[in-house]
């Protein structure tokens, strides 16, 4: 009796085993089905994300207060800005960002003050950037700029990504040509095997309603550097 007993209760262990295997392998198939199972919604994400129908780069502006970030990116959107959008800018006190689309090629921009305030947050955004734009005013290439710039390009998250440096302001009467803000910025002490970086001469009056040549071949050279 003892002996069927314990029969019985091993059959009805084995049937409870057989029972959550099988309840197991459905749930299993079922989160596989809906995407469901960790590990691959990230390869869901990274999936989407590489073969959307337009690959995104991220393009991150940076520079000192005053030295026409915002003037540029007004710019670069139009003819997406209007006239009076493009005439009247103001500068970004925190934090701005844009998308351009060009042949299948989407750029975000994000465009950061350049407040001692505002620099603390700069570091938070140099993750996956694919273009660093510094800017810089051609009048006043200070210590202060040559000084952040050096210490974004120490930072290994931006290793890999070409720097370009708009030496802004040319219109003006006391402007330094982009070779000599090569040197106001000591970009000779840098590596070349360690950063690609331009320096391109930029202008865009804030009364201007069109966009000056320059700004149009840098914004050519930022979405070649992107797709590069």
């Amino acid at each position: 009796m003892a002996g069927i007993w314990t029969d019985k209760k091993f059959l009805l262990f084995l049937s409870g085993a057989v029972l959550q295997a099988s309840a197991f392998v459905a749930f299993y198939l079922k989160k596989r089905q809906n995407g469901a199972n960790i590990d691959e919604g990230f390869e869901d994400v990274s999936r989407i994300e590489d073969e959307g129908p337009e690959s995104e780069k991220k393009i991150l502006v940076l520079g000192l207060e005053s030295c026409g970030k915002s003037s540029i990116l007004a710019q670069f959107t139009a003819p997406q800005s209007t006239k009076s959008a493009i005439a009247n800018v103001t500068p970004t006190e925190g934090f701005n960002a844009v998308n351009l689309i060009n042949n299948g090629v989407s750029l975000k921009i994000y465009e950061l003050g350049g407040g001692a305030k505002v620099r603390l947050y700069w570091d938070n955004y140099l993750q996956d950037t694919d273009v660093l734009i510094f800017v810089v005013d051609s009048t006043q290439p200070t210590a202060k700029a040559a000084i952040e710039l050096k210490r974004l390009l120490g930072d290994e998250r931006l290793s890999h990504a070409p720097v370009l440096i708009f030496a802004n302001k040319q219109d003006k009467a006391d402007a330094l040509t982009p070779e000599q803000v090569e040197v106001a910025l000591d970009l000779q002490s840098i590596p070349p095997s360690k950063h690609q970086i331009r320096v391109f001469g930029t202008q865009c009056c804030p009364e201007a309603t069109s966009v000056h040549p320059s700004i149009a071949h840098a914004k050519s050279e930022v979405f070649r550097l992107a797709t590069r």
